[in-house]
């Protein structure tokens, strides 16, 4: 066939890539010329040749079909899906997954090309929980969690040895959640709960009162709590106060939480001139009470309150813990 310009081509109706043909001149076939002999060759072969075609820039304006539902590309509603027809999400992968040694199955790896830096994602089909695991050619690793915030920063490492908070706080959302002890050995007693859910410490204002007659001039303090779990730590510390007036019993009312139903509660107590006592003094709560009464304990005998010694000057210092 001579060198012929071909012009004036009609824009076709309907496109049959399997029916409709292109001329090419096949080199490998030199029945006719030396130079090739031509032929003819439809849309569809031409797309199902074997080799490699590189393309600068392709523009595909519908769904992209690999292998009828291998790979879909949803133009529309910006999706990519992997085994799925329809994605439902901008990514989405539905695919049984390759058990691994571990008992666990994978459906997706991002790695490095060698494969041996990067993070696997899969499943448990024992529990059905999803899984996350992290390879490194053999070096010790785990998670990383980083975050922006002006700068780039690490807030987080889990691995193999624990986690580590680099920056911030474990912070629990959820009143009456902590950390849950089930897993360590408990005790010969009866074990009601092993959860840690609360912790706290402050100021608390104690008021220096008596059991019959309050001090003339208002007596307070500021004193130190800290609160692990149900226990309650308290210390409080009345130095060179004046208490005249007072008598009775001595107290501190104020507490920053209620004693609980159960069990009374005993601690230390240090006086210097503020009371009046024969045997050896403690600080003591009473169940469901938010008072510090003061006691002594006599041999052979029931314990008795101190008493006011009212004056200036006085000191009275005390710590006890409690549980609420």
């Amino acid at each position: 066939m001579a060198d012929t310009k071909i012009t004036a081509l009609a824009a076709i109706a309907t496109v049959y890539p399997a029916a409709d043909v292109l001329p090419i001149v096949d080199i490998s076939d030199t029945s006719m010329a030396a130079s090739g002999t031509t032929q003819k060759i439809t849309s569809n072969q031409i797309l199902g040749a074997g080799g490699t075609a590189t393309l600068a820039s392709a523009t595909i304006t519908g769904a992209l079909v690999v292998d009828t539902t291998t790979l879909v590309v949803d133009a529309t509603n910006d999706r990519v899906g992997i085994g799925t027809a329809g994605p439902a999400v901008p990514l989405q992968v539905k695919k049984d997954g390759v058990a691994s040694g571990a008992g666990w199955t994978t459906i997706g790896r991002f790695h490095t090309v060698a494969e041996t830096k990067g993070v696997d994602l899969g499943y448990n089909p024992v529990n059905n929980n999803a899984v996350i695991t992290a390879l490194s050619g053999g070096v010790a690793s785990g998670f990383e969690f980083w975050s922006f915030d002006g700068s780039w920063a690490s807030r987080a490492t889990l691995n193999s040895a624990g986690m580590y908070i680099s920056n911030g706080n474990v912070v629990m959302s959820t009143s009456g959640t902590g950390i849950d002890f089930s897993a360590t050995t408990s005790g010969s007693g009866t074990m009601t709960s092993e959860l840690l859910n609360d912790y706290e410490e402050g100021t608390w204002t104690g008021t220096l009162t008596g059991g019959t007659t309050n001090p003339t001039i208002p007596v307070t303090a500021t004193g130190r709590y800290t609160k692990i779990g149900r226990v309650v730590t308290v210390t409080i510390n009345f130095n060179v106060v004046i208490t005249t007036g007072a008598s009775g019993s001595v107290l501190v009312t104020g507490l920053p939480f209620v004693n609980n139903s159960s069990n009374t509660a005993h601690g230390a107590l240090l006086s210097d001139s503020a009371m009046t006592f024969t045997g050896s003094p403690f600080s003591f709560i009473e169940i469901t009470s938010s008072t510090i009464q003061f006691l002594q304990s006599t041999s052979n005998a029931a314990a008795n309150v101190c008493t006011h010694n009212a004056g200036t000057g006085r000191y009275i210092q005390a710590t006890i813990t409690y549980t609420v």
